[in-house]
């Protein structure tokens, strides 16, 4: 009998570091709503304990945090930003770093043999699929931007429109002062704009010019995001914070769990999306040929977008 009790006791603390569940670093970039949002979701989703640190602004500071963290050995990092990204991937070595809430990654050289990450931007496929929906007789799709900046953008674009059957019609600037120009006679040239973002056409100048322009000609306008659409563009499609911290969650959970190899993953697109749409402009736009508003609703339905709508 006591022998039997020594053996189980003996046995106890094997059995508790066997249950132990695997510990989860987030480092986020700054202390936003989008960011929190984006945190409640990977809680809910990942199968780990959850610690929290803000990225402090001082760059020494940001280091000495990274450096401790680095040396508790978390499972995983989930860098939230991309002061967060850059720090970590400066600073972890061979802990795994999976970054979310990075626009434009392509731009931080956010590389490394334990790093990867969901994207915010997709391949324009859902704007140009809704766009249809609410449009079928949609045939030329205008897209104003800067050659020098948004080259790999438009190609994306060019080829989600191609399988959709649409034709991109490029309105090319090369400063803020051009826009007007480029936009004289819209009408006779595209059926819908598509905004991209670059450095040129991503000001809030000419976001109000395309905004402008087309409820003057009543073209449609697909923007980048919901304050877009509250200021006058008809829809836009943009990543569910929400839904990003559970894709990253479930991400985290085959890197954790499942010892997947994060260099062996791709950057992955964002699965939950939401749709947001101008009411006031769908109804504008509304035409026997093209119940609009019925449309964008329809689609969202179908595809499962979260919904959110504006006057």
């Amino acid at each position: 009998m006591i022998r039997t009790l020594l053996l189980l006791f003996t046995m106890l603390p094997l059995a508790a570091a066997a249950q132990a569940r695997p510990r989860v670093v987030v480092l986020k970039s700054a202390d936003l709503a989008a960011y929190a949002a984006l945190v409640a979701g990977f809680t809910s989703e990942v199968r780990a304990d959850v610690e929290q640190h803000l990225l402090p602004r001082h760059p020494e500071d940001a280091a000495k945090l990274v450096a401790r963290i680095k040396e508790t050995k978390p499972s995983m990092v989930l860098a939230v930003g991309p002061s967060a990204a850059n720090a970590g991937v400066a600073g972890l070595g061979r802990i795994p770093l999976l970054f979310a809430m990075v626009p434009y990654y392509e731009r931080y050289g956010l590389e490394g043999q334990n790093v990867v990450g969901i994207a915010l931007t997709n391949d324009f496929t859902p704007e140009i699929a809704a766009l249809t929906a609410a449009f079928p007789s949609v045939r030329r799709v205008g897209v104003l931007h800067d050659p020098r900046y948004s080259g790999p953008q438009l190609e994306v674009l060019g080829a989600a429109a191609k399988d959709r059957g649409l034709r991109l019609v490029p309105l090319p600037v090369s400063s803020s002062e051009g826009v007007d120009k480029a936009l004289v006679g819209l009408t006779s040239r595209v059926d819908a704009l598509v905004m991209v973002s670059d450095k040129t056409v991503g000001s809030s100048e000419v976001v109000r010019a395309l905004i402008k322009v087309s409820d003057e000609s009543s073209l449609p306008l697909v923007g980048l995001s919901s304050t877009q659409v509250q200021e006058g563009a008809l829809m836009a499609l943009s990543p569910s914070y929400v839904g990003l911290g559970q894709q990253a969650g479930r991400l985290a959970n085959r890197i954790v769990h499942e010892k997947v190899d994060p260099s062996a993953l791709a950057v992955a697109r964002p699965e939950a999306l939401e749709l947001s749409v101008n009411l006031s402009r769908a109804r504008k736009l509304t035409t026997k040929e093209h119940p609009v508003t019925e449309g964008l609703l329809t689609h969202a339905a179908m595809k499962g977008l979260t919904l959110r709508v504006f006057e």
